[in-house]
């Protein structure tokens, strides 16, 4: 769900400090007691994340002060590729991830910022990013007024597009849980669209004589079940199969210390995850592409699809080398 890629650790540099500006940061400002704790250690700063169409600091600001403080003119950094709005996803996530903790209030002016450039986002995904919970997130889009907005599919932390109220997925559910009862939740869950938890909450729900939909999620529910398929095609099982592999890896991965904790390595992962929601926000996006712009995109995402080829090749062909 990130759209943070475009960092390069293996192209760090030194930049003059004059040259940067001021980030564009979830911090409401600068810590004098951390800069000034920064200056006086013997620590070899990582580098620091640079924007490179706005020179604007995306994370490392104490780090800037610290260096002034030295007595230093340059530092090492890193570019960014991307527009600004990515560049401050980055800046949120870095400053969560590592570094001085950001404030509770910090973290919450941030969630409401991302909230409302994604409002098509999944609460968890925007507390994971944020470092809020869900239910933190989901009281801020209340209060935002951009709750009765969003649209009615959210995107997940996975990348999958989900109703954003379950109330059509359960009573979709209970048909066919009613129809076919040795059906596993997972295949349920693949067929409604909600997730393995919820239908496993409507079968406790219809064993015990109660309604699959809880009575505050009644009102309004309205869509027809055709809005939600009732069963799908093996084509579209195979993708969420497919998907859910990818993300099993991934997960593998990202438990990995030799990945986990190096910068290279959590790059790795940063990009990876990327790839991954990446590919089905295009999925998504297709049919929302303009009929006379589709073949230069197919000809873009094609190309790409052959550079990612190589690069998996070339892993392949390597991993084989030191096998053998």
């Amino acid at each position: 769900m990130s759209e943070t890629a475009g960092c390069k650790p293996e192209t760090s540099f030194q930049i003059a400090l004059s040259s940067l500006r001021q980030a564009d940061s979830p911090r409401f400002g600068i810590d004098l007691e951390h800069v000034q704790r920064l200056a006086e250690s013997d620590a070899e700063f990582q580098p620091i994340v640079v924007h490179r169409e706005t020179m604007r600091v995306v994370d490392g600001m104490h780090r800037v002060h610290a260096m002034r403080l030295r007595g230093h003119h340059t530092l090492a950094a890193q570019w960014f590729e991307g527009d600004e709005q990515a560049a401050f996803l980055l800046a949120v996530e870095s400053n969560v991830q590592h570094g001085l903790p950001l404030s509770r209030e910090e973290r919450k002016q941030a969630a409401l910022r991302i909230l409302r450039c994604h409002p098509d986002w999944s609460d968890r995904s925007i507390a994971k990013m944020s470092g809020l919970s869900a239910k933190s997130v989901a009281t801020i889009r209340q209060k935002s007024g951009k709750e009765d907005a969003a649209p009615e599919i959210r995107i997940g932390c996975d990348g999958r597009a989900r109703p954003s109220s379950t109330a059509a997925g359960r009573a979709a559910a209970a048909e066919v849980i009613k129809q076919n009862p040795t059906a596993s939740l997972r295949e349920i869950a693949r067929q409604t669209g909600i997730s393995v938890g919820t239908v496993r909450d409507v079968r406790r729900r219809l064993a015990s004589g109660q309604e699959p939909v809880p009575e505050k999620q009644r009102k309004g529910c309205t869509e027809s079940r055709a809005s939600l398929p009732a069963v799908v095609d093996r084509r579209s099982v195979a993708s969420v199969s497919d998907h859910e592999q990818r993300m099993n890896l991934f997960d593998r991965l990202r438990k990995d210390p030799s990945l986990r904790l190096s910068e290279n390595g959590r790059f790795v992962l940063h990009q990876l995850r990327t790839q991954l929601c990446s590919t089905e926000d295009w999925k998504r996006l297709a049919p929302a592409i303009p009929m006379h712009g589709r073949s230069a995109v197919a000809e873009i995402l094609s190309a790409c699809a052959d550079d990612l080829l190589e690069v998996a090749q070339e892993l392949r062909r390597i991993e084989n080398s030191l096998a053998g």
